[in-house]
C-alpha cells in the first residue's frame, strides 16, 4: 500500500467522487457497500442520505491512513458522523485543527468541515479539499444530494474549519487500551464501575459498588505486576469499537502456572457469542503476547464439547497439540518474535 499522505488522499478522494458513489436515487440501488462496510452496525438504508462523513473515512482508509472507526477522542459517535471528526482532531495533538477565520491556508488532502450547508445546524457536512483557490475551495464530497462529486464552495461562514492529518499518520491507542478495527480490549478503571458490577464475574450475579471497586482494584493491581517476558494476570474488558462503553465480556492471559507462557481465556456474554468476537479476541491477545510482552508462548484449552471455543482458538492462530485424559483439547501458540512474524504455531 502506498504510504499515507495528503497528496494520496486527494487523489483517492477525487477518484471516489467521480465513480460516483450514491444512495437510493432515481430508481437505482445504492452502491455504498464499500463505504459502509467499515461500520458493521449500519445498513444501506440507514446510511442513505447520511454518508458524507463515512465517505471521508473510506477515502482516508483507501489512502493508507490507519484510523479506527471510533478513536478514543470521539465522544458523540463514530467517524460516520461529522462532529466526531472535530472531536477526533481536537483530541489528537498530531492532527491540525484550524477554525475558519484563523487565516489557515488549506491544501489538497486537508479535510473541510461545514456548518449549515444542507440543514440549519452545525457539523452538517464534510469533504476533502482538492484545490485551494482565491475565494473558493474545490472539494470531493459524499452525499451531495445523495451522490458523491467534486464541487466548488466559497470560503464563507459555512466553512467551520479544516483538519490536517500529517503524512504517515498512524493512530495510536492510549497507553492502556488495545484497539482493533472492530474491538477495544479495555483496561478497566473506576469510570467502568457500573459495567463491571453488571458483567463481573462470568455468572453475572450483580455486584455491589463496593464489590465492583474491589474487583477493579484487583485487576489494576495485576496490571502493574505484568512485565515484558512474564504475565502475572492480564484481564481486559471486551467492547465493540463502535460501542466502547458497553462491556461484552472479558478476556486475557493468566500466568498463574507459567508467566512466560500464560493461558488464554475468553468469557463473552451470551448475546455476543457465535459472532466472531472470540476469534478477534484470540488474535489480538496473541499479538499482545508477542509484541507487547515478548512472551515465548500462549496456551489454551476448552471442554471437548465446546466446539465454538476450539474453533476460535484455531482461527485466531493457535494449534492443537494434544488433549487432556478426558479428551479436552489443548492448544498452543509460539509467541516468540520470529515465529509470530512468520505466522507459525508449534506443538
Amino acid at each position: 500500500m502506498e504510504k499515507a499522505t495528503r497528496k494520496n488522499l486527494a487523489k483517492v478522494a477525487e477518484k471516489a467522487a467521480q465513480i460516483p458513489f450514491h444512495g437510493y436515487i432515481e430508481g437505482e440501488e445504492s452502491n455504498l457497500e464499500p463505504i459502509i462496510r467499515f461500520f458493521p452496525q449500519w445498513t444501506l438504508k440507514e446510511a442513505d442520505g447520511l454518508w458524507c462523513a463515512a465517505f471521508v473515512y473510506y477515502c482516508c482508509r483507501e489512502a493508507g491512513f490507519d484510523i479506527p472507526i471510533r478513536p478514543e477522542a470521539c465522544k458523540s459517535c463514530h467517524l460516520a458522523g461529522c462532529i466526531a471528526w472535530e472531536e477526533y482532531a481536537v483530541g489528537d495533538p498530531r492532527i491540525g485543527y484550524h477554525q475558519s477565520g484563523e487565516g489557515f491556508v488549506p491544501e489538497a488532502g486537508d479535510i473541510v468541515l461545514y456548518d449549515r450547508v444542507f440543514e440549519n445546524k452545525e457539523h452538517d457536512h464534510i469533504g476533502i479539499v482538492m484545490e485551494n483557490r482565491e475565494d473558493t475551495i474545490l472539494a470531493a464530497e459524499g452525499n451531495i444530494n445523495n451522490k458523491s462529486g467534486i464541487i466548488e464552495r466559497p470560503k464563507d461562514a459555512h466553512i467551520r474549519g479544516y483538519l490536517r492529518i500529517p503524512d504517515g499518520y498512524k493512530y495510536r491507542r492510549s497507553t492502556m487500551d488495545y484497539q482493533t478495527e472492530n474491538l477495544i480490549l479495555h483496561f478497566v478503571t473506576e469510570n467502568d464501575l457500573n459495567e463491571v458490577a453488571r458483567t463481573w464475574p462470568a455468572d453475572h450475579h450483580p455486584l455491589s459498588d463496593a464489590e465492583a471497586r474491589e474487583a477493579i482494584a484487583h485487576m489494576r493491581g495485576n496490571y502493574e505486576r505484568n512485565a515484558k517476558g512474564g504475565i502475572y494476570h492480564l484481564c481486559l474488558a471486551v467492547c465493540r469499537a463502535d460501542d466502547p462503553r458497553t462491556i461484552m465480556g472479558w478476556c486475557g492471559l493468566d500466568g498463574s502456572r507459567n508467566r512466560a507462557e500464560p493461558e488464554i481465556f475468553i468469557l463473552l456474554d451470551e448475546p455476543y457469542r457465535g459472532k466472531g468476537y472470540g476469534t478477534l479476541c484470540v488474535k489480538e491477545l496473541l499479538r499482545i503476547a508477542a509484541e507487547d510482552y515478548a512472551l515465548s508462548g500462549v496456551h489454551g484449552g476448552c471442554a471437548k464439547e465446546n466446539i465454538a471455543s476450539a474453533r476460535a482458538m484455531e482461527k485466531g492462530g493457535m494449534a492443537q497439540y494434544g488433549a487432556e485424559e478426558n479428551g479436552d483439547p489443548l492448544f498452543r501458540f509460539c509467541a516468540n518474535t520470529e515465529s509470530y512474524q512468520e505466522g507459525n504455531t508449534c506443538g
